[in-house]
């Protein structure tokens, strides 16, 4: 296994934020269905292959907000895992990673009406161990998916560097990630796995809300982001109080919108760990969301 660490050449200025990611660094393969998909025959479709994952695609929406990122994950030792290396230090990235073995991969299907189904082969991704002290250093917030508490010895590293974090007075926080990939352990054991974890902060979707309770059930320990669709984004305290409310502007017509969840939390990081107020960093994650859509609309 090889490790490797090195700055971007481009760097953000001393001052601007370091946000951390741990997770999933991934080769997606993205296919946008032009027409309804039809099980046993043909459905045309635009096929593009992109850097993926969601850890990954926080760092990068980090870097596109202003704030100093770095990554920490395992990929392969092939030329998949160069390619993703490559990506992510053009995006501004500080990557930390272990290589070795396969790299993971992914393949999204896009429906016409932007509705994405996701299947994952997450190869070495799971074999992470603590990089050591470098991974936190100078940070100024800790991020994770809950991804990343699934499998190891990813998933002790990530809970490690929660509470290390912890310690340091470093912020942190967990992104639901999936209904589908939380049906793994259930939303009781999910809730109480969030609440020992460690995290300050977690960014769900409604459906995700929905299936956790959190609007009836807040978790404790837990400041909620809960992202309503395309519309509203709020904040609640952990007391289940609303602290802020922001409404997003419409973007015409269906998107795909593999990676907004992602790009909107490392806006609204960047713009939390700046000590902004939680209505700036509702829009500020607003923003960041909608030029990554604008951007995949153009793939």
């Amino acid at each position: 296994m090889s490790v490797v660490s090195d700055e971007p050449k481009e760097r953000r200025s001393a001052t601007s934020p370091l946000i951390v990611s741990v997770g999933d660094l991934i080769d997606e393969i993205a296919v946008r269905l032009t027409a309804p998909w039809r099980r046993g025959s043909d459905a045309a479709a635009q096929i593009t292959r992109r850097r993926g994952g969601s850890a990954a695609n926080v760092a990068v929406a980090v870097a596109a907000a202003g704030g100093r990122a770095r990554f920490l994950g395992a990929i392969g030792s092939d030329a998949t895992g160069d390619a993703l290396e490559a990506a992510l230090r053009s995006a501004g990235v500080e990557p930390i990673l272990q290589r070795a073995g396969r790299s993971p991969s992914i393949i999204v299907i896009v429906e016409p009406d932007g509705e994405r189904t996701m299947l994952p082969d997450r190869g070495v991704a799971t074999n992470l161990q603590h990089p050591g002290s470098t991974a936190l250093r100078e940070a100024t917030w800790l991020h994770a998916p809950a991804y990343s508490l699934m499998g190891e010895p990813l998933a002790s590293t990530t809970l490690r560097l929660l509470q290390e974090a912890r310690l340091a007075g470093i912020p942190t926080s967990l992104d639901a990630s999936s209904v589908g990939a939380l049906t793994e352990w259930g939303p009781e054991e999910s809730r109480s796995r969030f609440a020992a974890s460690g995290a300050t902060h977690l960014f769900a979707n409604e459906e995700e809300a929905e299936y956790l309770e959190l609007l009836r059930r807040p978790i404790a320990g837990l400041t909620q982001v809960i992202k309503r669709g395309s519309g509203i984004a709020e904040v609640r305290a952990t007391s289940g109080a609303i602290l802020a409310s922001v409404a997003a502007d419409p973007i015409e017509g269906a998107v795909d919108s593999t990676g907004a969840g992602d790009a909107f939390a490392g806006g609204f990081l960047v713009a939390r760990a700046s000590e902004k107020s939680w209505e700036d960093a509702l829009r500020a994650g607003h923003r960041t969301a909608r030029a990554h859509l604008q951007r995949q609309g153009g793939d």
